[in-house]
């Protein structure tokens, strides 16, 4: 598979100048530490009073004047991406659909909308296909029925096939077949429910404005608010189909990291491709089982002590996961994020796979010394620590404005535990894959 030839974004982590075992201690020393604090001085609940922000006319006025330019480059690409995959050489290491899909839509994009906002809305070109369709009265505009909305994380699990379990995963043809039966199943959905259906029928909608909320920038509409990091998360509910595609996505990166490791591989053993792909998919729907019942555990402990529902508490608290997909995103695949972009500049000039040069550039190699091997590694690491701390902050600030003051500190025990557990876990897979 085209991740194979280059670590799925993992690779050894031995970089690290301290033993995993320090750096966990470490770890576990720093959220116990958040955790006290916060139990001691974030009494009243405080991201709420951050979460609007503060309008910037300059940023506004930007994205108004690049909106269009965004727009068509997307599109742009997107059909490029398709007909390539279509038309070129099946050849993962050759094609630019692969790369482009695997590092620049899905690695790259999801870091950059945790710091910039929800770009996706102006990136997609499902947006603009669906814009289109209602400027020539194509779309119907009806209420759509509730089950549409689990067609996001339908789609998640889907693509998570494509990316970590089909032995042919990375066929350009097969991606963009893909992507012509995804595509055909949004369009129907925008003309018979409109276009605001993509933001709970597009799983990539879903998932990158849910990653947004922890940005320090807000774009709605035409407008960019800049506000503190995390606020976005303080009142935002999850529907069920949100909760279920955060649960998919940060099982499926956690499967990335555990098949990628010296302990799966001597479990799996040698097999044929599609018993090995068989191994994998029961692998990724456990880990995806693990996450979410540990989720449902933390808050059926938390309905235990008030007369809240579990299920409504999963919807409350369900954004304190957000920073920890970002955690594990930024640590799984940086060091992926930033060799295989050069990859993504190469094959612009060859793009079908040809052998054309129309660059100049088709014939270059990796540098996989732009950034220092130790730097990446102590970033990963922090990124993972960093994410779980923001993960709690993120879960007090919902306790407290959720509980009465002498239970806040009591709901979050288990969560707390939760916690504990992904960030060793998360540390394990980076440092040990």
């Amino acid at each position: 598979m085209f991740f194979d030839a280059f670590g799925h974004g993992l690779g050894s982590r031995g970089d690290l100048p301290i033993p995993l075992w320090q750096f966990s201690w470490a770890a576990i020393a720093a959220l116990v530490i958040s955790f006290l604090a916060l139990g001691a001085l974030w009494r009243q609940p405080k991201l709420s009073y951050l979460e609007r922000g503060k309008e910037s006319p300059t940023l506004s006025k930007l994205l108004r004047a690049v909106e269009p330019v965004f727009r068509t480059i997307s599109i742009g690409l997107f059909l490029l991406v398709l007909v390539t995959g279509l038309f070129g050489a099946n050849d993962a290491g050759q094609n630019l659909n692969p790369v482009t899909i695997y590092v620049i839509f899905w690695v790259i994009l999801q870091i950059l909308v945790c710091f910039l906002g929800d770009i996706w809305r102006i990136l997609s070109p499902f947006d603009t296909m669906a814009l289109l369709l209602e400027k020539w009265g194509l779309i119907k505009n009806s209420e759509a029925p509730p089950w549409s909305h689990w067609v996001a994380p339908l789609g998640a699990l889907s693509f998570l096939f494509f990316e970590l379990i089909h032995p042919n995963g990375d066929s350009p043809l097969l991606l963009s077949l893909g992507i012509l039966v995804y595509t055909l199943c949004l369009l129907v959905g925008v003309s018979l429910w409109g276009r605001d259906w993509l933001n709970v029928g597009d799983t990539f909608a879903v998932h990158f404005r849910l990653l947004a909320k922890m940005a320090p920038l807000n774009i709605e509409k035409e407008s960019v608010s800049m506000r503190a990091p995390l606020s976005g998360l303080s009142t935002y509910r999850f529907t069920g189909a949100e909760v279920a595609t955060l649960m998919i996505v940060l099982g499926g990166v956690t499967f990335d990291g555990f098949g990628e490791s010296e302990m799966w591989r001597d479990f799996v053993g040698r097999k044929s491709e599609w018993v090995n792909a068989t191994v994998r998919l029961f692998g990724l729907v456990d880990s995806i089982a693990i996450i979410a019942l540990l989720f449902l555990l933390s808050v059926r402990f938390m309905a235990n002590l008030t007369d809240q529902s579990a299920r409504e508490l999963a919807t409350v608290f369900a954004p304190s996961l957000v920073p920890i997909v970002f955690g594990y995103t930024l640590a799984h695949y940086l060091q992926l994020a930033i060799d295989e972009s050069q990859t993504f500049i190469f094959r612009l000039s060859d793009p079908f796979g040809r052998g054309w040069d129309l660059f100049g550039g088709s014939r270059g190699r990796i540098n996989f010394n732009v950034i220092n091997a130790n730097l990446i590694a102590w970033v990963q690491a922090i990124g993972v620590v960093v994410g779980h701390i923001a993960s709690v902050v993120v879960a007090h600030d919902r306790a407290v404005s959720s509980f009465p003051a002498r239970d806040a500190v009591r709901s979050q025990y288990v969560m707390f535990l939760v916690m504990v557990v992904y960030s060793v876990l998360g540390l394990w897979l980076l440092l040990n894959a």
